[in-house]
Formats: C-alpha cells, sequence, structure tokens
C-alpha cells in the first residue's frame, strides 16, 4: 500500500512536468516580448524628445539671431546708414 502511494504523486509529478515547462517556457518568451516591445518605445520616445530639443533649439538660435539682425539695424538706422535684410 505505501509503495502505492508513492508511486501515484511520482506519476502526477512526471506528468505534469511537460506542462509546466512548456507553460515557463511560453512565459518567457511573453517577458521577452514585452521587454523588446518596452525598449522600442522608450527609444521612439527619446528620439522624439532629442527632435524636439533640437527644434526648441533651432527656433531659439533663429530668434537670436532675427534680435541681433534688428539691434543691427536699429543701431545703423540712428546713424542715418541703409541697412541691408540678411
Amino acid at each position: 500500500m505505501k509503495g502505492r502511494l508513492f508511486l501515484l504523486p511520482a506519476l502526477l509529478l512526471a506528468l505534469l512536468s511537460p506542462v509546466a515547462h512548456a507553460d515557463l517556457s511560453e512565459m518567457k518568451q511573453d517577458i521577452k516580448q514585452g521587454t523588446k516591445d518596452a525598449a522600442k518605445k522608450t527609444g521612439h520616445a527619446a528620439k522624439e524628445a532629442g527632435h524636439a530639443t533640437a527644434n526648441g533649439a533651432r527656433a531659439v538660435g533663429h530668434g537670436v539671431k532675427n534680435a541681433a539682425h534688428a539691434t543691427k539695424c536699429g543701431v545703423k538706422h540712428v546713424f542715418k546708414k541703409p541697412c541691408e535684410s540678411n
């Protein structure tokens, strides 16, 4: 009787082992795919942040250039000289 009691759990464990292994393998693939997707989203967000920063810097640079040109023309106007529009 004791031999049968020991045999039943061992048999159940042997039958359930491949199922558990397949489940872990599927979980591993899900984690891998989730990690890849998250990395892609992070990369896209970083790229968009970089573009936004570059566009902002470009706008500031153009603003500074235009302000410097306006100041230059204003000073020339005070001394009655023509200002070329560059």
